[in-house]
């Protein structure tokens, strides 16, 4: 991206606690640059929804301020990252009929197939961020995701969408545009922070990347080299620190007292600690607190529970609960809880590990700010933007061929639904929510694929998201043994 002459790829990350404004460029082996990073704390926004737009504005105007002051830049474009609990995914189905005698599927087959995808109508109210291919299949019967230079009939492809609420996209560009920024593309952090720390082997096997942020917990699941899935639950390390607020420790020691004393895992409290207790200083000895580390490991426990609870809910409605070669990658600044990869590891039953960017993925000097779990799905957005220019600078015009009678259709009117078993109402408002029957959803159109098909994928389920249970560990809290102190 062009920032005023200076050939920089810039990075705005919205999360519910702060904003990073990140700038980068390649270096010669292709690895990322980290220019320079700038995070400033914000308010105004909740779980990835613009609240006030005013605070939003603000925060942005400071980390991009500065990040310009430091480079001598003029930012006018950047690459955004967004969470949301309104961020969904989507599968649809699409087939056309290969042209030529010898029914060899070439590129141009393809990207009518994409073509057809590309066209395709979101809900009212609702904008398509991605579509990513899933799978080719040839003449209902060969799956590949390299079709080109085979030979069939019939080429149908499936494409996941990521799926947002058109309301809050609109709040937040008219933020960016009240700063003079275009926003060069939107991805969700999750996109982002899946590109910052998944080794190519774990794309490949299967892995689920889990950001833990303040007010959200994003999640996507790569296998087989393609990104499948994308979830975001509503709640993230600030539910923690309101548990923790629920028993009168003030708000100004919180954050110290849970990424200092806390523990993820009760158990795991070294036996010398279980009795000693963290004393907190107030402003009077009358203001002062006391709280046992396994009280307050109890606490982070209980919370965290429910978010793994949901993480693993949110995996099985994915459909790949099975294909997770590579387990989970535990990442964002929620993920520096002591211990916090072992309750993973015994929860969910998979490989668990916690990581920042990818090493081989940015250059030595980039290595500091790599490094922090914090600044993962920042540092994805530099990477994502710098394979989106590559992307286009490498583009090249398919080659073209005459389209046959059977290749003309008409997709423009057709629309993705938003889950299975939910497609738009015939008015267009809201969503149908009744169930389709396996019938409905293994029918294929005959008239050249108008109608999108949504496999039966798992998507789509009720969810249950309860995210409570806290108060039984609220009993006896105050226990008075030691001197440890924040």
């Amino acid at each position: 991206m062009q920032a005023e002459n200076k050939n920089y790829i810039v990075a705005i990350d919205l999360g519910s606690g702060s904003v990073t404004a990140a700038a980068g460029s390649k270096d010669p082996d292709g690895r990322l640059n980290i220019i320079d990073m700038v995070s400033k704390p914000m308010q105004g926004m909740s779980c990835g929804e613009v609240i006030n737009i005013e605070q939003v504005t603000g925060a942005v105007r400071a980390a991009v301020g500065e990040l310009e002051e430091h480079l001598g830049i003029k930012v006018t474009e950047a690459y955004a990252g967004i969470s949301g609990h309104d961020i969904k995914c989507a599968d649809s189905s699409y087939f056309v009929y290969v042209s030529g005698e010898d029914h060899e599927i070439c590129e141009e087959d393809v990207a009518k197939l994409h073509e057809s995808m590309n066209s395709l109508q979101p809900p009212e109210g609702i904008c398509i961020l991605d579509r990513t291919p899933q799978k080719y299949v040839i003449d209902s019967r060969e799956e590949t995701m390299q079709p080109v230079g085979r030979f069939g009939q019939q080429l149908e492809a499936t494409f996941n969408f990521i799926l947002a609420n058109r309301g809050s996209l609109e709040r937040l560009n008219k933020a960016f545009l009240r700063l003079g920024i275009v926003q060069r593309r939107l991805f969700t952090n999750a996109q982002a922070s899946a590109a910052a720390v998944l080794t190519e082997d774990e794309k490949e096997l299967g892995a689920a990347v889990i950001d833990i942020g303040a007010g959200c917990t994003d999640i996507c699941i790569w296998q087989d080299n393609i990104m499948r899935y994308v979830g975001v639950l509503p709640v993230g390390s600030d539910a923690i620190n309101r548990d923790i607020r629920s028993i009168a420790i003030p708000e100004r020691f919180i954050e110290k007292l849970k990424t200092t004393h806390g523990y993820a895992v009760a158990a795991q409290i070294p036996e010398e600690k279980r009795s000693q207790n963290i004393k907190i200083k107030g402003r009077t000895q009358r203001e002062n607190k006391e709280i046992s580390f396994y009280n307050l490991a109890q606490i982070i426990e209980a919370r965290l529970l429910d978010i793994v609870e949901n993480v693993m809910e949110e995996i099985k409605e994915s459909g790949y609960a099975d294909k997770l070669g590579s387990g989970i990658v535990l990442t964002g600044g929620g993920a520096y809880l002591k211990d916090i990869d072992t309750l993973f590891r015994e929860r969910t039953k998979y490989d668990v590990r916690t990581g920042s960017a990818y090493p081989e993925l940015v250059n030595d000097r980039s290595l500091p700010a790599a490094d922090d779990m914090h600044l993962s799905s920042a540092i994805g957005l530099l990477l994502l933007g710098l394979q989106e220019s590559r992307i286009a600078a490498d583009a090249e015009p398919l080659r073209k061929r005459e389209k046959t009678e059977e290749q003309t259709d008409t997709a423009t009117d057709r629309q993705i639904p938003t889950d299975e078993g939910q497609r738009p109402t015939p008015d267009g408002e809201g969503l149908d929510t009744r169930k389709q029957t396996e019938n409905d959803t293994a029918k294929r159109p005959s008239d050249g694929g108008d109608t999108p098909r949504t496999p039966n994928n798992g998507k789509g389920k009720d969810k249950k998201r309860p995210f409570g249970g806290i108060g039984r560990f609220f009993k006896e809290i105050f226990e008075v043994v030691d001197d440890d102190e924040i």
